[in-house]
């Protein structure tokens, strides 16, 4: 074969190599300036979500301080909240005690049958009266007034409040109220509706109690339960020992609450009470008896006056 067309053949072969390979370069050169570009974009798009993150960290860092701050905040208003609770309770009992304290002279009476046409007051103060004298014997108590409370229904009379002149009346008749065991009658304190509540509440466990041999009765809404005293034991004169409805041992002081805290009139008449039978609202009386005051006289008993006290002998 003749050297020229061997040299025209490689030439050709050559020429057309380096076509190929220029394409091959440029295809290259093509997806890596592609690729450049994406690399790019991504670095772009990262740097631009690295910011988002420092806002978001930096947010994320001033919310948690908001909140702690917030959590102060709500800890405080919890203190003063509770503060103004123990306040508002306290303030509540106060109110009861004033409210029990201005019903000091005041008793309710369960049972009285009334007319089917109504009454007045004049017509209610009488039968309280009349009831005082002919079935407790105590003619001439002073009444300041006498009404019903509540609505009129079908299921029985309603209560009557009477309020007297004197305190030394109101329990002359507390300490009668046992002769009107076996009647449908019942003489009971006038409490508040709030310290009326609470000895409802604890009167299953006072009947409980009693059912069970034990000496429970109340010291205004306090319940109180001791262990039956033991036969040929003498106590205190001024220790309370009930035995069961209806029946009672020794006599009963009135004495403050535990701490040193005065017992309000009511918890004094509470205490220095005899209920013949069960409460009509309650299901339960409280049989409770104390000695009188040292200005109250028994009946039957002799005065003797030593200088500016009475003396009951």
């Amino acid at each position: 074969m003749d050297s020229t067309l061997i040299k025209t053949l490689l030439e050709s072969q050559e020429r057309a190599y380096k076509s190929a390979m220029d394409t091959v370069v440029k295809q290259m050169n093509d997806r890596i300036m592609k690729l450049e570009s994406t690399v790019s974009d991504l670095t772009t798009s990262l740097q631009f979500s690295q910011r988002e993150i420092d806002d978001l960290k930096s947010t994320i860092k001033e919310l948690g301080k908001e909140k702690q701050f917030i959590k102060v905040k709500i800890d405080q208003q919890a203190a003063v909240i509770n503060s103004s609770k123990s306040e508002i309770e306290s303030l509540e009992e106060r109110c009861n005690y004033m409210e029990d304290y201005s019903r000091r002279n005041n008793i309710r009476i369960s049972g009285v049958e009334e007319p089917s046409s109504g009454e007045t007051w004049e017509q209610t103060a009488a039968t309280v009266l009349s009831l005082l004298d002919d079935k407790l014997q105590l003619p001439g108590i002073e009444m300041e007034r006498a009404h019903r409370v509540g609505q009129r229904r079908d299921a029985g009379p309603r209560p009557i409040v009477a309020r007297f002149s004197r305190y030394s009346d109101r329990e002359a008749v507390m300490r009668s109220a046992r002769k009107l065991r076996g009647t449908k009658i019942y003489i009971n304190d006038d409490l508040c509706a709030a310290s009326q509540a609470i000895k409802n509440a604890q009167m299953p466990q006072l009947k409980q109690a009693r059912a069970q041999g034990k000496v429970a009765y109340f010291r205004y809404t306090k319940l109180i339960i001791k262990e039956s005293p033991v036969r040929g034991i003498s106590r205190p004169r001024n220790e309370t020992l009930t035995v069961g409805p209806g029946r009672t041992q020794g006599g009963a002081g009135v004495a403050a609450e535990d701490g040193g805290a005065q017992a309000p009139a009511a918890a004094v008449a509470t205490a220095a009470r005899v209920v013949a039978g069960a409460d009509a609202d309650s299901g339960g009386g409280e049989i409770v008896t104390s000695r009188p005051s040292h200005r109250e006289r028994p009946e039957g008993v002799k005065e003797r006056t030593r200088s500016k006290e009475n003396i009951w002998v």
